[in-house]
């Protein structure tokens, strides 16, 4: 056996490379991850101890997966030729554990394979839903608008331009809401990217929400440093609506309940932060915290709030990573990377 050690992300091996060995974990984590389309399925998670690439060794064909390293990681790397001879002349008993530890992925493999199965058809059944949805709502929405319209024309006192704008914006955004989760079950988003400011994003947020901050009864402490940026406003802002609403309905019960928004630009990255001092995210659901359907301690809550803010921080190139202490509060941070040439103003 020889000793091999790899930097956090790095590969052991990719799919489709020849079975050279089998790895046993010495320290750290790895990754076992399978492609799934556009995206990269996790199938396990092997601990020091485990064995990991010993089905390619056998049958003789190429790695079927990916390994990947999960933060720093040891391995002692046992040659095929070594492991082939070892088998053909050691005591039965340990092929016997070689098939057991096969027979365990396997199982995993397979209970992986009907998860991602369901998963699928609940999001078929989610896009068939936003379908009849966008079908349904289009003429009533119009109508508001329309009626929104001729209130205006005929008043244009600032109050009541002010509600007529308001509810323009929020035909909008149901619209909006009902397309994008069509977009997410087919697995597209397609942005539309416009130059605004961080000072106009959150106080369109903020008219939006008053009502909603106002029954909720939590304080709410919204902070903005003003830049200029390019982003897709609505989904944006339907990013921060997420966050905000569970951090809300975390908040039920807890003394003295907070809600910390911020939104900044440290060129040339636009960042979104909403903090709480609610009772922290749950150690069940923490590294699944965004794939469909995850959800925890919601009556009516389907699961797939945060995998849509995760999708809209991947479109615009960005990402999502959260901070959480059981009993302390949670902390989520979007980071959207900004055009180098803002006259770009759509993709």
């Amino acid at each position: 056996m020889t000793r091999e050690d790899y930097p956090d992300g790095d590969h052991l091996f990719h799919e489709g490379d020849p079975a050279d060995g089998v790895c046993l974990v010495l320290e750290g984590e790895v990754e076992i991850v399978k492609a799934a389309g556009n995206r990269q399925e996790i199938l396990g998670i092997f601990k020091p101890g485990d064995f990991l690439g010993e089905v390619a060794v056998l049958d003789g064909h190429g790695r079927s997966t990916d390994a990947r390293a999960r933060g720093k990681v040891g391995i002692g790397k046992i040659p095929s030729a070594l492991l082939l001879e070892a088998l053909d002349h050691e005591p039965v008993t340990l092929t016997l554990r070689l098939f057991r530890n096969l027979l365990n992925h396997l199982r995993r493999t397979n209970d992986l394979f009907v998860q991602e199965v369901v998963r699928k058809e609940k999001l078929s059944l989610v896009g068939e839903m936003a379908s009849a949805l966008m079908h349904d709502i289009r003429n009533p929405i119009a109508g508001i608008r329309l009626s929104a319209d001729l209130v205006n024309m005929n008043h244009s006192d600032e109050e009541t331009v002010r509600c007529c704008d308001g509810i323009r914006l929020q035909c909008d955004r149901l619209v909006g809401m009902a397309a994008e989760l069509l977009e997410f079950s087919r697995g597209e988003t397609k942005l539309n990217l416009a130059p605004t400011d961080t000072t106009a994003f959150l106080q369109q947020f903020q008219v939006l929400n008053e009502e909603y901050f106002r029954k909720s009864g939590i304080k709410f402490k919204l902070e903005v440093v003003p830049a200029e940026i390019v982003i897709d406003s609505m989904r944006l802002m339907r990013v921060l609506q997420n966050l905000v609403t569970n951090a809300v309905e975390a908040l039920v019960n807890t003394p003295d309940a907070c809600v910390e928004i911020i939104v900044w630009v440290e060129d040339p990255v636009f960042y979104i932060k909403v903090s709480d001092n609610g009772p922290g995210i749950p150690d069940e659901i923490k590294d699944r915290l965004f794939e469909p359907f995850v959800t925890h301690g919601k009556k009516h809550g389907t699961g797939l709030g945060m995998a849509i803010v995760q999708n809209v921080a991947t479109a615009h190139g960005g990402k999502i990573t959260f901070e959480t202490a059981r009993g302390e509060g949670t902390s989520f941070l979007v980071t959207i990377p900004l055009p180098s040439k803002p006259e770009v103003a759509s993709t």
